[in-house]
C-alpha cells in the first residue's frame, strides 16, 4: 500500500476558507465605497453638464432657465442612476442666479455627507468634501 497520500487535509482547507472570508469581510465594504464614489462622480458630471446648459440658455435668452425651459431648447441635464436632479432659478433675479441640485436615492443614500450636492452660477460646489479638485 502506498503511504504517501496526495491532496489537502480538512484542516488546511478550513484555514483557506477562513483566510478568504477575512479578506472578503474587509474587501466588500471597500468595494461598495468605491462604487458609491463612482456614482457620485457620474452625478457631478451631470451637474457640470447642467451648468453648461444654463450658460448656453443664458446666451440665448439673457436669463437662466428652469428644467422645462432647458428641455424646450433641447438643453437637458442628462441623468445618472441613484440621483434625482433639480434646478432652482431665483424668482427675483433669474438673470443672475440658479442652483442645480443632485439628491441621492437608493443605495447611494449610504454615501455619508454626499447625499445632496449642489452647483450654482458662481461655480460654488457643495459640500466641498464631495468634489475633488
Amino acid at each position: 500500500m502506498n503511504s504517501s497520500a496526495r491532496g489537502f487535509t480538512l484542516i488546511e482547507l478550513m484555514i483557506v476558507v477562513v483566510v478568504v472570508a477575512v479578506i472578503a469581510m474587509f474587501a466588500y465594504p471597500a468595494y461598495l465605497d468605491q462604487v458609491r464614489k463612482g456614482r457620485r462622480a457620474e452625478a457631478q458630471k451631470v451637474l457640470l453638464a447642467g451648468q453648461i446648459a444654463e450658460e448656453r440658455y443664458r446666451s440665448y435668452f439673457n436669463t437662466y432657465g428652469d428644467e422645462a425651459s432647458l428641455a424646450a431648447e433641447n438643453l437637458d441635464l442628462g441623468d445618472a442612476d441613484f440621483f434625482n436632479f433639480s434646478i432652482t432659478v431665483s424668482a427675483a433675479s433669474a438673470a443672475t442666479h440658479y442652483t442645480i441640485q443632485a439628491d441621492a436615492t437608493g443605495d447611494q443614500l449610504k454615501d455619508t455627507g454626499c447625499t445632496t450636492m449642489t452647483l450654482d452660477q458662481s461655480n460654488v460646489m457643495t459640500p466641498a468634501t464631495c468634489w475633488k479638485r
